[in-house]
């Protein structure tokens, strides 16, 4: 039997799409998922950290699908 570790880091920041104070879970790395309303976030860290909506494009090249 394999050992199927899952490792995530919740945090708490502003989302950009219900513009609410929410926990935050990471999916993969740098890339969250709002708890309150489902929009996936990327985390960017220029001197602050921000979280901005994830363009079809960008999930497409992380999940090697189409979007919806």
């Amino acid at each position: 039997m394999k050992k199927f570790i899952v490792e995530s880091l919740i945090v708490h920041g502003i989302c950009p799409s219900c513009r609410e104070l929410t926990v935050l879970v990471s999916v993969l790395d740098n890339i969250y998922k709002c708890t309150n309303c489902g929009e996936e976030l990327q985390q960017h860290v220029n001197g602050v950290i921000k979280y901005l909506p994830i363009n079809k494009d960008t999930k497409e090249l992380l999940y090697g699908e189409k979007s919806k």
